[in-house]
């Protein structure tokens, strides 16, 4: 990077800030990878209880109640934390969409301003040239 372009620096800090938006959306994505199969182990789980039989004594009533609510807290967990995951991958994939969006804009103005360099390099390199062959004729002019 050099100190008469500072476009080259917030080019890489913001190529260094969409990669960090990159890895943050790529570790949400799995966090919501593994809430999702959380919930579905939990759904399978609780679809694969045996049915009841016809009677039941109160203890094993009881019992069933406390193991059906232990399941819908174990259910109610897992979808809590699968919404959670899902949320925060949204609010990465935003992050990574601004970021990139601000890194291809720096890209487009530093494109920019090199072809404008460019373009005054090529005039003040014709206006040079245009001297030098005036001095050239003046010269042969005076010999």
């Amino acid at each position: 990077m050099s100190a008469r372009n500072p476009l080259r620096r917030l080019l890489r800090l913001r190529q260094i800030r969409e990669d960090q938006a990159r890895a943050a959306l790529a570790g949400a994505s799995r966090v919501s990878g593994a809430a999702a199969e959380l919930l579905e182990v939990r759904t399978e789980e609780y679809e694969s209880r045996p049915g009841l039989p016809e009677m039941l004594s109160p203890a094993e009533l009881r019992g069933l109640m406390l193991q059906g609510v232990r399941s819908h807290e174990l259910m109610s967990a897992a979808a809590e934390v699968y919404d959670r995951a899902l949320g925060q991958t949204e609010v990465a994939r935003r992050g990574w969409s601004a970021a990139s969006s601000e890194l291809r804009s720096a890209e487009k103005l530093d494109q920019r301003r090199r072809r404008e360099a460019d373009r005054t390099a090529q005039a003040a390199a014709e206006r040079a040239l245009d001297e030098l062959v005036l001095t050239l004729r003046n010269l042969r002019r005076w010999i």
